[in-house]
């Protein structure tokens, strides 16, 4: 019997939502405006930065985003804050 993957998934040793289908970066939107957009993998980056992060697709090819997921986390500068607590 498989096991039920879990709601989270630890990357760089920070516990994160598990990433959609396809997606390959993360998108951060700071309180004062300014933004970064990183691969999934170097999250670690985004450590003393607070904002709202959420998930999207780039063509590696083009540099161009193709998809941007919905779903927006409050990231407060070492993990995000609807994260914490979970363990499953």
């Amino acid at each position: 019997m498989p096991f039920k993957k879990k709601s989270y998934k630890i990357i760089s040793d920070i516990k994160m939502p598990r990433p959609p289908q396809g997606a390959t970066h993360i998108i951060l939107k700071c309180d004062d405006g300014r933004g970064a957009m990183i691969a999934i993998k170097d999250i670690d980056t985004l450590v003393g930065t607070v904002g709202d992060i959420n998930y999207a697709q780039m063509n590696l090819k083009t540099k161009k985003i193709t998809k941007q997921f919905d779903k927006s986390y409050r990231w407060n500068g070492s993990e995000i804050e609807e994260l914490i607590g979970v363990e499953e």
